[in-house]
């Protein structure tokens, strides 16, 4: 595989974004392009990717090379996952493959997902009624934040939200699944669990621990905690340990070395916040691999950079 050419991208946001502690204010990556007019996105994101400055630096050297050169791309020298996802990209393009829209999800202030609840739910309706939604025996999932605000507020917001669920028959075909950030006490998860009721999907990291996760004996999303989870067993044994614990894997595809290789267990394929260029191709994988797609981050983006022509006219300068 071969590089032709390399971009380089920025994407203001609408508004600043604070994740793990940095405050962001803006997208910026990179773009390999085979040539064969392929895209590969590189795009390490600080303070949330886990790659060293130095390893990040190694990789655009070793890209730009492969460029200068015409070298072919030495994959086994690549020394970050999101540098072996861009490599993904261009060895797979997906290309033909239909982009798998996000699942939904209820976000912002109390009074903002007050205001986008009753919308939102009767889309969902609108949509399984139609029969262009899931079917009865895929119910539909909702994500939502908890451990923003005060638990009584959460409460009272999860309260709400299942009585208009309910009120619209949608019982049993759509499910909630709250969003921890590994920032919860076990009692506020379990109280959380337990206002939700047969309505939850699954917790995702409810707990900053793993063990601790797990011993709330309730349906599991494992994102951040992942790979933790999946070191404790060898691939052929997955499958039975995730049926046993009652867990969807939630992958970012960018941070996963070897994701490619986890298609049996049908993980939820996340977002590391890529530009339209990689979001656009995990929805791609997301059909290939018959699940599910967590990549509504575009709606962070202006409107000029939330689809690929705007944003390769707009956003995008060949480095």
């Amino acid at each position: 595989m071969q590089i032709q050419r390399i971009f380089r991208y920025r994407i203001p946001l609408k508004a600043p974004l604070t994740q793990n502690g940095f405050q962001i204010r803006e997208r910026r990556g990179f773009l390999l392009c085979s040539p064969g007019g392929d895209l590969g996105e590189f795009a390490p994101l600080p303070g949330f990717s886990p790659s060293r400055e130095e390893d990040i630096l190694r990789d655009l050297l070793t890209f730009q090379r492969c460029r200068d050169y015409g070298m072919e791309i030495p994959e086994g020298d690549l020394r970050t996952p999101e540098a072996l996802f861009a490599v993904a990209m261009l060895k797979f393009p997906l290309n033909g493959l239909p982009e798998k829209p996000p699942l939904c999800s209820l976000f912002g202030t109390p009074p903002e997902i007050r205001a986008r609840r009753g919308p939102l739910l009767d889309n969902i309706l609108r949509d399984l009624s139609s029969g262009s939604g899931q079917d009865s025996g895929s119910p539909m999932g909702i994500k939502i934040k908890a451990g923003i605000f005060p638990l009584s507020e959460e409460l009272s917001l999860i309260e709400e939200l299942l009585r208009e669920i309910f009120a619209r028959g949608l019982r049993g075909r759509v499910m909630i699944n709250p969003d921890g950030n590994r920032s919860l006490s076990p009692e506020n998860a379990r109280r959380i669990s337990a206002a939700l009721g047969d309505s939850l999907g699954w917790f995702e990291d409810p707990l900053p621990a793993l063990s601790a996760c797990l011993s709330l004996g309730i349906p599991l999303g494992l994102d951040t905690l992942w790979g933790e989870f999946a070191a404790c067993f060898p691939g052929t044994e997955l499958p039975e340990v995730l049926r046993h614990y009652r867990i969807k894997p939630v992958i970012k595809p960018a941070l996963i070395p070897g994701f490619m290789s986890l298609r049996e267990i049908r993980p939820v394929l996340s977002s590391a916040f890529e530009s339209p260029a990689g979001i656009g191709w995990i929805r791609r994988l997301a059909a290939r691999f018959e699940t599910d797609s967590g990549t509504d981050t575009l709606k962070y983006f202006p409107e000029e950079a939330r689809t690929i022509d705007s944003f390769m006219a707009v956003c995008v300068r060949e480095l």
